[in-house]
């Protein structure tokens, strides 16, 4: 995990423009009045978030620690400048209805108008929250900052195909895998994948063949993407399978794959016990423990597999994390449990955490709605320079990459 610099935060701290009054902020808050009134350094981005599915209880609770405004958690400083984690008072479950997300909206609104009195340039979405607001699109049009004085606004979409893309390259140079001869599999219709494969093909050499599943009422997306390999110069087969309906197992032709995009519930219905030996089975986010604890239990058991999760990447300079949460709170274990800190290491950030500061930092356009393979590109490039690379694979209890990494490349080396 990150290297934490702790620091000793009390309710009891006030602020410059409350002493006179001498009133306290709640210690969910106290982080963020510090960069407020410059007694911290301001934010170069924000990546903003919703919290997680909270029972009924631990709501009520949140709420009165919250009391009702987006809260500060931490800030990351990284060698491309410094990002802050920001939850909006919200659960995101409470976003499906046209009410709740008007709300949800509005809340994400003040949080930007927040992060632009921070010094922050770009305002990053995580996966969630721009799910629920076309990726993003409808938290632009609410805003009431004029347009020259916002925040960026950005999705990681961009910058987590690039951790893909890079950790793909990382993995397949270690276990001695010619990217011509894999067989890739994704669900074409889900945007990560998409960006990814798009990307992909303008970046490393072309695989053999691409399946794209995709659900009903998806036909368009599937089209369009299919175009758009065929543009980038792909002649290899691409096999369209249509059937994944709600519910539904992956079928059979899945399972030929050498290379498993796992994006959304997909990985939920694969069968793990017919994945192909030899198979890397890229995680674009972290799936439920149904679905991690049978993938890490296969490492673990026949080491014949690998389960990148690749939406972090790697720096030569160590990440350093502020918190401005009590160690321990409800608050604290929530998050640590979403895994919003950051990688294993302190040399690993998430790409959510990226996105932002790619856009404040790096000059690259913000990936806000479908992103473009150009968009895709310029991340990729941009942070290749600023010195990221991909990250090793998960293995489970033990993690000696190295070692794991030769076996299994003295075993599936040639077997694809």
């Amino acid at each position: 995990m990150m290297h934490t610099v702790s620091h000793s935060i009390h309710p009891q701290e006030t602020s410059p423009r409350s002493q006179g009054e001498q009133q306290w902020f709640p210690l969910s808050h106290v982080l963020l009045e510090n960069v407020l009134t410059q007694r911290e350094a301001p934010l170069d981005a924000v990546a903003l978030h919703c919290l997680p599915p909270l029972e009924e209880e631990e709501a009520l609770l949140l709420r009165f620690w919250h009391q009702g405004r987006p809260t500060l958690t931490n800030i990351v400083t990284t060698p491309l400048g410094r990002v802050g984690n920001m939850f909006l008072p919200i659960a995101i479950s409470h976003a499906d209805d046209d009410e709740q997300r008007q709300k949800l909206i509005q809340q994400a609104c003040q949080a930007v108008a927040i992060a632009r009195s921070c010094g922050a340039r770009s305002v990053s979405l995580s996966t969630p929250l721009a799910s629920v607001t076309h990726e993003g699109q409808l938290i632009q049009e609410y805003q009431v900052l004029r347009a020259d004085d916002r925040p960026r606004l950005t999705t990681a979409d961009a910058t987590t195909s690039t951790a893909a893309v890079l950790t793909l390259e990382w993995i397949l140079a270690r276990v001695a895998r010619d990217l011509r001869r894999e067989q890739i599999v994704a669900v074409g219709s889900d945007p990560l994948a998409s960006t990814f494969l798009r990307l992909l093909l303008v970046t490393l050499p072309h695989p053999a063949s691409v399946i794209l599943c995709s659900q009903p009422g998806q036909q368009a997306q599937i089209e369009r993407l299919v175009r758009e390999l065929r543009a980038s110069g792909f002649e290899g087969e691409i096999l369209l399978i249509d059937t994944l309906q709600e519910g539904e197992s992956a079928p059979d032709a899945v399972y030929e794959a050498t290379l498993l995009l796992g994006t959304g519930s997909f990985l939920e219905r694969l069968n793990i016990d017919r994945i192909r030996a030899g198979t890397i089975v890229f995680r674009f986010s972290g799936p439920s423990p149904l679905v991690a604890e049978p993938l890490l239990a296969r490492v673990r058991a026949h080491e014949d597999i690998l389960v990148p999760l690749v939406d972090e990447l790697t720096f030569p300079t160590a990440v350093q994390a502020h918190r401005g949460v009590e160690k321990g709170s409800m608050l604290d274990l929530l998050l640590q449990a979403e895994e919003r800190w950051g990688g294993r290491t302190p040399y690993q950030i998430k790409s959510s955490l990226l996105a932002g500061l790619a856009v404040a930092t790096l000059d690259v356009p913000s990936a806000l709605g479908w992103v473009d393979t150009k968009t895709a590109q310029n991340h990729y490039l941009a942070l290749r320079r600023a010195g990221a690379r991909g990250i090793a694979p998960h293995l489970g209890v033990q993690d000696a990459p190295s070692a794991c990494l030769m076996e299994f490349r003295a075993r599936f080396r040639n077997r694809v």
